[in-house]
Formats: C-alpha cells, sequence, structure tokens
C-alpha cells in the first residue's frame, strides 16, 4: 500500500504493443529479475546531514516538500489506527540508521536530504490482507530529488542504495531490541512456464484485443476505442469529437473543457464533462483499457500461482486463510445494510479472480523494471486485486441485511463462483 503509484502495464499508454508482449513472453519464461511487492505500510525517509535526524513521509506531496521532522511525524499518527505501526517502524528506521555512522549516511542520503528510501512497514500487529511473520522494514529503492522536489534519480540495486542495504543489515544481523528488522529488497524467483505456453496466449489475446501493429503504443488503442466506440456517441461534428480525444489524452494541442464546451447545449455540455474533466478522463481511459486490463490480470494469477512471500511462515495456511476471508468477506456483504448496491461491483470483482482458489499466492505481487536499467518499475498483483477489493468493501460496512440481500448474491456472485 502507498501513496506513490506502481503502475500496472495497462497503465503506462507509451508501452508498445511490442514492449507489452515481451514483458509478458519473458515474465512466462521466468527470465524477469522481480521483486517481492509487500501489503504494508509505505514510508518514505531520509536522513538529515545538518540536523543530524530522519525526515519521513508518506504523501507524494509531503516527499516533495522535503519530508516532516521526526517530531511531526509521531504526533502526526498519534491516535491513528495504524499509529504502533507508523511509529514503531519509524523508530526501527532511527535505530538501523543509528547505527551507521555520519559519513557513510551522507554518502547514501546526500549532504541535504534529497535522497529517499522507498520503504514498506510490515507490522503483525496492524495486517492488510496478508499476515507476516514479524515486523520488517522492506527497503525497495532510493529516489533523489531536486529543490523543487522533481524526482531526478532513482536507484534500484548497487550504489548508494545498495551501500546502505548492506550497511544496515550488516549492523543489525537479526531482530533488534524492539523486534524489528530492516532488510533490502526480496528477490522472488518466477517459474519458467514456457513449455505451457501461457506467454504465447495471452500475447495473441493482446493481438485480439487491440488489433494493431507492435509499434503501436497502447494510446494508440486507447485513441482508437475512444474515437470508435466511446466518443463516437457524443452528438456533436466529428471534428469536435477529435478534439475530445486529444483532451482526454492530455495532447499538447488540446483545447481547454471550457472551448469545447462553448456554443453547446447544456445536455451535450454534460456529456463532454463526463467524459473529458481531468478526474472524468482518467475513468474514460480505465473504461477503454479494461479489456487489456483483464487478460494482464488473468496472466498475472497465473504467473504467481503458488508462489510465497519471503516473510511468510506457512505459504498453504496463509492462502487457505485468505481464502477464508474471501468467503467470509462474500457472506458479510450478502448480509450487511447497504450491500445490495455492491452486489454487481462484487460480482465483477469475483469474474475476474474467476474462482476463490485462484488467492493462491501469499505475495501482494512482483515488482520489476523494464526495460533492464530504465528505471521503469511496473507490477503484477494477480488475484490479490479482487482479495482487497473486495474484503476491503466487507469491512467497511454494517452487518445485518435483508433476505433481499440474500437473492441478490444468489443471482449476481453464486453463478460466477459456480462457473
Amino acid at each position: 500500500m502507498g501513496m506513490i503509484h506502481l503502475r500496472h502495464l495497462h497503465e503506462d499508454l507509451s508501452l508498445t504493443i511490442g514492449e507489452l508482449k515481451s514483458i509478458v513472453t519473458a515474465v512466462e519464461a521466468g527470465e524477469m529479475e522481480a521483486v517481492e511487492k509487500f501489503d504494508g505500510q509505505s514510508i518514505f525517509f531520509t536522513w538529515d546531514a545538518k540536523s543530524g535526524g530522519i525526515r519521513a513521509s508518506y504523501s507524494e506531496g509531503e516527499l516533495r516538500s522535503g519530508g516532516m521532522p521526526g517530531d511531526k511525524w509521531l504526533e502526526r499518527w498519534s491516535g491513528h489506527p495504524a499509529e504502533d505501526a507508523f511509529v514503531g517502524g519509524f523508530k526501527a528506521i532511527q535505530r538501523g540508521l543509528d547505527s551507521l555512522d555520519a559519513e557513510t549516511l551522507t554518502q547514501v542520503f546526500g549532504p541535504d536530504g534529497r535522497n529517499f528510501v522507498m520503504a514498506e512497514i510490515m507490522y503483525p500487529a496492524n495486517p492488510n490482507m496478508i499476515n507476516y511473520n514479524g515486523s520488517y522494514i522492506a527497503m525497495h529503492n532510493l529516489r533523489s530529488y531536486d529543490e523543487e522536489g522533481k524526482e531526478v534519480d532513482a536507484q534500484l540495486k548497487g550504489g548508494q542504495f545498495g551501500q546502505l542495504v548492506s550497511a544496515v543489515e550488516a549492523a543489525e544481523q537479526q531482530v533488534d531490541q524492539e523486534g524489528w528488522k530492516m532488510v533490502g529488497p526480496q528477490i522472488i524467483k518466477l517459474k519458467n512456464l514456457s513449455s505451457g505456453k501461457i506467454g504465447d496466449g495471452y500475447a495473441s489475446k493482446i493481438d485480439a484485443i487491440t488489433g494493431m501493429s507492435d509499434s503501436s503504443t497502447i494510446a494508440d488503442y486507447v485513441e482508437e476505442k475512444l474515437r470508435t466506440e466511446i466518443v463516437s456517441d457524443l452528438p456533436i461534428p466529428v471534428i469536435k469529437q477529435e478534439q475530445v480525444i486529444k483532451l482526454i489524452l492530455g495532447k499538447e494541442d488540446a483545447p481547454s473543457l471550457r472551448d469545447l464546451k462553448a456554443g453547446l447545449d447544456k445536455e451535450t455540455q454534460k456529456k463532454v464533462s463526463a467524459l473529458a474533466t481531468k478526474v472524468n478522463s482518467k475513468k474514460t481511459i480505465q473504461k477503454a483499457t479494461k479489456p487489456l486490463e483483464r487478460v494482464i490480470s488473468d496472466f498475472a494469477i497465473e504467473v504467481l500461482d503458488g508462489l510465497a512471500s519471503a516473510f511468510v511462515e506457512d505459504h498453504d495456511k496463509e492462502t487457505a486463510r485468505m481464502q477464508k476471508m474471501l468467503q467470509g468477506a462474500l457472506s458479510q456483504i450478502e448480509s450487511a445494510q447497504g450491500g445490495e448496491e455492491l452486489m454487481p461491483t462484487v460480482a465483477a470483482q469475483m469474474e475476474k479472480l474467476g474462482d476463490v482458489a485462484n488467492v493462491s499466492s501469499s505475495l501482494e505481487g512482483i515488482v520489476f523494471e523494464y526495460p533492464p536499467g530504465s528505471k521503469s518499475l511496473y507490477k503484477l498483483t494477480g488475484a490479490f486485486a479482487m482479495l482487497n477489493q473486495i474484503v476491503g468493501r466487507a469491512r467497511r460496512m454494517p452487518s445485518p441485511q435483508s433476505e433481499a440481500l440474500l437473492r441478490r448474491y444468489v443471482r449476481y456472485v453464486m453463478p460466477i463462483m459456480m462457473g
């Protein structure tokens, strides 16, 4: 979890269809170097050479402003449900960095503390979906920011980041006095699935969905979907439809929304806004990429099947627990006040998942760099995404509900679960 977003493959509109298929093929063959994505709380931290203290951040905005000093960080989480995780994790980072000398810390974080470590807090007393076997600070990478808060570099391994991981792990060896341990990225050995031609099958599905050449981008695919299926329904001239498409895709020569709506009747203005405001443009693009999203989700479920987390004690026991938790969430939504409105959404998530048994990995997902050396990170999360959506909704709902909801449950969800 966290506020800074790792992209799913379908979210990078600059990827070509050929690159997307190459990624699928490399992952299928187990040739992609991947690290574990954890189901914890994100924290970004740096060491300030001037004050000798740590600054931390949870959101991208906080990070760009330089993060907050320790006292402010601790004050921020006081009384919060996740206080123990964020406060305990911060103090564990303090202890870990205290084991290093100022010269090493300055080399890693820079004289102005503009290098931030992206890390994850795993705290068993405050789990999300996955139960881990201890309290960890898992360091993922090191990101450098200029004085304006713009990211200028990222180190995924080696360099200053590798120096920090090696130094902290050597200094700590085991867990510290409070039971925490700081660790570096956890490499996941992907299975070689090429004998089953899984990748070839999904590459063919991508071709069938897009109908485009390997040199075309996902943005080209989205543009064509907008042109032929989504924007074509607007009752405006074709030339104006093309302008709407440019605005949705954020092209430099796109007109403003105000200019687009000028001269249109109120009903048509509403339809244009429903597609092309800044917020709605993202939703419109998500709608266009949904077929690709589904294919990649299915692929991820197969790739992650049976893979175990580095920090889960009993993989089989944990996956069985998560399957039971999902079944319980489905039953809770069935009987919860207001659950009726959620049934179509839950059914859509179960349709993507296919079967509760597909919750078969104790990983949240994997993260990898493509192409190697580019510092562009992507994630595959498989069944976890659907588990998280359904269980998360159940946790936010009250419990009692009428028999009508049971009928809705049977109508929407049971046919999918039964196949």
